[in-house]
This record gives structure tokens, C-alpha cells and sequence, in this order.
């Protein structure tokens, strides 16, 4: 039985937020004068060489805004391994679980509309799923809908063997986790971070409003913020010519990883972006833009994740001033973040990601966001 459905791309947010607000506490107590110094910008530039060769990355991004202060861009590595052809900035690169806080915007901005509430419970359209009656959309935005997380290796290996496969239908991964009724727990009582939150979100913001995801995130995120190089896509291509690769420990070799069918990672985790574009829709995101007042709140109020220091709001992690999201998918580790104390943005993205589906942008974030805490 396929439990947990070929969708189940866990982003590393979690440990990835926690490791943000660590070095939140070490920022430096006197006030910036510029980004960063001269010495302070060839030292980062250094160290991120450092990571690119010894954790054997084909290409790093790295991103700063901080209006008033400067940028810093660090792009470095191949885009095409074959060809070697040179990243360049701005190349556009499956964002994962990024996707996450777009869907999760684009259904706040129907509650904002009138069209579905965060009271709503999932019985109104899916009366016979377990606890249909108490879970919630907001339980489901804040992954807190007591619906089991299993941790299914096999399936996640094999969705990056066959990444062109079908997906099952919402109807069939609906049955599989119903299934698994006696593992549920209470909705609102922990935080487990699970895919299928976003999948039955998704079926509902479709019920609500004839208009799939894609359109949805299209229509209530990209267009207003006039997000060029951020799409919903409908093919397996990624635009640009940035490649995604996974590394073959065996045959010590990289696969080209960059052909993946959206449908697999769905309102979870499908959205193709740049980084110039995440810049955007992070500080619009985390500043409310696209929400009114009191929904933008609610969505910030992060409850705990299990096993975690984390916060998790309505798609978005946060705490300690830090507001954003990481994730992985075939070929592709990446990370935003916006630093309220800061007014600065980050997004981060390497080109890899492997079969254990463990992060590869986790080290460049880390180092960074350091580097950005204490001496900006």
C-alpha cells in the first residue's frame, strides 16, 4: 500500500529554522554602516568556495537584500554539467516546500474574499475521512491536523528513481491515509509536518472555486506581486537552463535530477521561482501584503512542531524575527528567509539533492545567516 503517497517531500525547514534562530542570538549589538565590509564580503565569498569544492555542490546562489544597505550575490559553479556551462543569477530552480507559503497565501487570500474560512472543517467536503468533523483549515496550514507523517524511505527513493512516474489521484492517496485512522491524533494537539496537509488544501481551494492550485497561486500570489520568472508549471521542464543533479555514491557520479512531473509534489511542493522573485514574495509574504491585517497575524502565529524548537504559522515557519521556508526535491536544495531585525532577505539555493533527500543548502544557510547576524 502506498501510505504516504509519492508526494511526501519533507522540506528540511525544521531543523533549518532552528539552526536561523540559534544564530539569531548572536547578532552584533552595534548598528550596520553598509552590507557588508570589503574584508567581511571576500571572507564569505571565500568560505562559500570552501563549501562549493568540499561538499561537492555543482552550483551555489546565494542572495542578500537589505534595502538601504546593499545586496550581496554570491554565484558560483556550473549550471549544465555537461555542457559547463556556467550558473548565472537569477536562473529559475524548483523551490520545494517554498511552495508551501504560496499555496498557503492564495487560500488566505480566499478566506480574506469570504469564500472559505479557517473555522471550516474538512466534513464539509470530506464528511467520511477520520475526524473529519474536527480537523480544521487552519489544522491543516499549520500541519496540526493529527493526520500521521510515516516516514517512508522507499517511497521517497522511489520518487526520485522515476520522477516522470504518474501520480495517484487525490481519491486514492485519500484512501491510503484513511486507512491509518488509528494513528491519528487529536487536530490542534501536536505539530507533524506532513505533505498531504497541502494536498487536501489543495482539493478543497478546488471544490471552493473551480480553479486548481496552480491557478489559484497564479492568480492570488504571482500576478499581484508581478513575480516574472514564478510558475505553477504544467510540463517536468525547469526554464533557464539551470539543472538539477543527485549524486551516485556508487558509480561516483552526478545524474541529472532538473525533469520532475509537477503533479509528485503538487500544492506541496511544485513551484518553479528565481531567487530575485523569492525576494519579493518574502518580504511580501512576511509583511502581510497580499492578506488583511488580522489574517496576515493569524498567519504568522506559529505553534510548535514536534520534536523541534520550530514554529510553524499557516505555511510559513517562524520565530525569534525570522519568517520563511526551505525545501528539497530532486536536484534541488533551497531556503528563504526574511530577518525582520535585518529588513534583509536571504534565499539560498544549490543545485543537488540526492536519494536520502537530505538538504544540501543547509551548511551555505547556516554559515550565512551567521555571517548576516553578526555583522550586519
Amino acid at each position: 500500500m502506498l501510505v504516504s503517497g509519492p508526494r511526501m517531500f519533507v522540506c528540511a525547514s525544521v531543523s533549518l529554522l532552528c539552526l536561523l534562530l540559534s544564530s539569531c542570538r548572536t547578532r552584533h549589538p552595534q548598528e550596520p554602516t553598509g552590507l557588508f565590509s570589503t574584508e567581511v564580503s571576500q571572507q564569505l565569498d571565500a568560505r562559500l568556495e570552501n563549501l562549493l569544492k568540499e561538499n561537492n555542490l555543482p552550483s551555489i546562489e546565494v542572495e542578500i537584500q537589505a534595502p538601504g544597505r546593499g545586496e550581496y550575490s554570491f554565484v558560483r559553479g556550473a549550471a549544465d554539467l555537461s555542457s559547463g556551462e556556467a550558473r548565472r543569477r537569477n536562473q529559475p530552480f524548483r523551490i520545494a516546500s517554498i511552495t508551501k507559503p504560496f499555496a498557503a497565501t492564495a487560500i488566505l487570500v480566499l478566506v480574506d474574499r469570504g469564500q472559505l474560512h479557517t473555522t471550516d472543517t474538512i466534513a464539509k467536503w470530506y464528511a467520511h475521512f477520520p475526524n473529519a468533523d474536527s480537523i480544521t483549515v487552519d489544522d491543516l496550514l499549520r500541519m496540526r491536523s493529527g493526520i500521521p507523517a510515516p516516514n517512508d524511505d522507499e517511497v521517497l527513493a522511489r520518487v526520485y528513481d522515476h520522477p516522470l512516474a504518474g501520480a495517484p489521484s487525490f481519491d486514492e492517496e485519500m484512501a491510503s491515509y484513511a486507512k491509518l485512522k488509528s494513528q491519528f491524533k487529536p487536530p490542534d494537539s501536536v505539530g507533524v509536518y506532513t505533505d498531504f496537509n497541502y494536498d487536501i488544501l489543495a482539493a478543497i481551494a478546488e471544490k471552493v472555486t473551480g480553479k486548481n492550485i496552480g491557478t489559484l497561486i497564479t492568480e492570488n500570489v504571482i500576478i499581484p506581486l508581478k513575480l516574472a520568472h514564478t510558475s505553477y508549471p504544467t510540463d517536468d521542464k525547469v526554464p533557464g537552463g539551470l539543472h538539477g543533479y543527485g549524486w551516485n555514491a556508487s558509480g561516483s557520479r552526478f545524474e541529472d535530477k532538473t525533469l520532475f512531473s509537477p503533479p509528485l509534489a503538487g500544492a506541496a511542493g511544485a513551484v518553479i521561482s528565481s531567487a530575485e522573485d523569492l525576494h519579493v514574495f518574502a518580504r511580501a509574504v512576511c509583511h502581510g501584503q497580499l492578506l488583511k491585517p488580522s489574517t496576515f497575524k493569524a498567519q504568522l502565529e506559529g505553534k510548535p512542531l514536534e520534536g523541534t524548537n520550530a514554529m510553524y504559522g499557516e505555511g510559513i515557519a517562524t520565530g525569534s524575527g525570522v519568517c520563511g521556508h526551505s525545501g528539497t526535491i530532486s536536484g534541488y536544495s533551497s531556503d528563504m528567509y526574511y530577518f525582520e531585525k535585518l529588513n534583509a532577505t536571504l534565499v539560498v539555493n544549490v543545485n543537488r539533492l540526492d536519494r536520502d533527500n537530505k538538504s544540501q543548502s543547509s551548511a551555505v544557510l547556516g554559515m550565512v545567516s551567521k555571517v548576516m547576524m553578526s555583522h550586519l
